[in-house]
């Protein structure tokens, strides 16, 4: 089921299916939400219990053994309504006998879409309603449309991804480091800036990240707490008329250098009864 919000400026439709953003257009009914064609079949989903996966695609907790596919499963479960209004609407899941297979503790998570005037803004809220220490990443995962819909005759190459502040990103390949920005915050967009896959920096010196049209400073942002790890990616593919901004509240998985969940330094942990809140807002200007 699809539940629409609104403001005086936007709409947006979100799925009861992986409580998934399927659409944001501005009153003008121009959309910059990636529509989910061939190249990628998402839009925007939301990461949880994993961000990324080991190399093995397998785990282990204590030392039994478990998989989860890429990013965990959150993002093709079926949502629960949990409230719901003409600007907000908040869906939940639980964990099952069937998610216990794959990720053996018990939880509860809540995601909140709440839209005012130009932004939107998604809450997380992960509960550990088991009796062990939780571990777990969780994330978001926006495409947005390069070029926007309404600019008529724009290019990929027409846009840059611009910091907050100054970063310097690097990224880890076995052929040897690949330097995305030194001590800069503007990143062109290019198809072979994405030939290496995503470029993340964890703990950035930014609280935002923005899509911006250089030709006339139209921009979607994406404002996160810094404190975690930006991620930014689009397929190595001519066809890929987006790019992610992705806030993650930690370093993915593979970037743990071990398999065994528990021992992960970049997991977010919680203990029996207690919650964890991740948020991040999306504004078009």
């Amino acid at each position: 089921m699809n539940y629409t919000i609104k403001s005086e400026n936007f709409t947006a439709v979100i799925s009861s299916l992986g409580a998934e953003l399927f659409s944001v257009k501005d009153k003008n009914g121009s959309e910059y939400i990636w529509t989910a064609e061939d190249v990628w079949k998402r839009h925007a989903p939301l990461l949880f219990p994993f961000v990324c996966n080991t190399d093995s695609k397998k785990y282990t907790v204590n030392g039994s053994e478990y998989a989860l596919s890429n990013h965990g499963f959150a993002r093709d479960s079926e949502f629960e309504l949990a409230e719901n209004g003409d600007d907000h609407v908040t869906l939940k899941i639980a964990s099952t006998p069937e998610t216990k297979k794959k990720y053996p503790f018990d939880f509860e998570l809540e995601a909140a879409y709440k839209i005012t005037a130009n932004k939107l803004t998604v809450r997380l809220t992960v509960k550990n309603t088991g009796d062990a220490v939780m571990p777990f990443f969780i994330g978001g995962h926006p495409g947005f449309l390069c070029p926007f819909t309404d600019d008529k005759g724009g290019k990929f190459e027409d846009y840059d991804v611009v910091y907050e502040k100054s970063e310097t990103i690097v990224q880890k390949l076995p052929q040897g480091d690949n330097t995305v920005i030194e001590n800069g915050n503007t990143v062109p967009v290019t198809r072979e800036l994405f030939k290496n896959d995503v470029f993340l920096k964890d703990k950035p010196n930014s609280s935002w990240v923005a899509l911006v049209n250089r030709k006339n400073g139209r921009s979607v942002k994406v404002s996160y707490d810094n404190s975690g790890c930006i991620a930014v990616w689009s397929p190595y593919d001519d066809r890929a008329n987006f790019v992610c901004l992705e806030p993650w509240a930690a370093a993915p998985v593979y970037c743990c250098d071990t398999e065994e969940l528990t021992e992960m330094p970049h997991a977010k942990r919680i203990k029996p009864g207690e919650s964890f809140e991740f948020g991040f807002d999306i504004e078009i200007n």
